[in-house]
């Protein structure tokens, strides 16, 4: 969901909740900086939404490749950072209008 203009996860994991509420702002200024150029210069937009990819698993195409962690909830702000927005916020795990043919996908996921 969205809080405050801002990211807000709530996973139920077996009966308890979980509340993911980490963003980009809890890291330095240059990791935030590397993150949201790494996500401009490697996701392209388009106007539908691509299904098959959300948040959690594009975060991890990122980890591999410039070794940054992030939780979803970060990975999230970033992605609103650099102006991708959820085709439906209220999915725990994110779907955004983003080209297939992004150089993102050229990457190898992290296993």
């Amino acid at each position: 969901m969205i809080k405050n203009g801002r990211p807000y996860t709530v996973n139920n994991l077996f009966g308890r909740e979980a509340i993911d509420d980490d963003l980009l702002d809890s890291l330095e200024p240059g990791i935030q900086k590397t993150v949201v150029e790494w996500i401009r210069e490697n996701i392209y937009p388009r106007k539908t939404v691509l299904l098959g990819h959300t948040s959690y698993g594009l975060k991890h195409y990122l980890q591999n490749d410039i070794k940054i962690y992030l939780t979803n909830n970060q990975f999230k702000d970033a992605m609103m950072k650099a102006g991708y927005y959820p085709t439906d916020p209220d999915e725990l795990n994110w779907h955004y209008c983003i080209s297939a043919k992004s150089p993102i996908f050229k990457k190898e996921p992290m296993a």
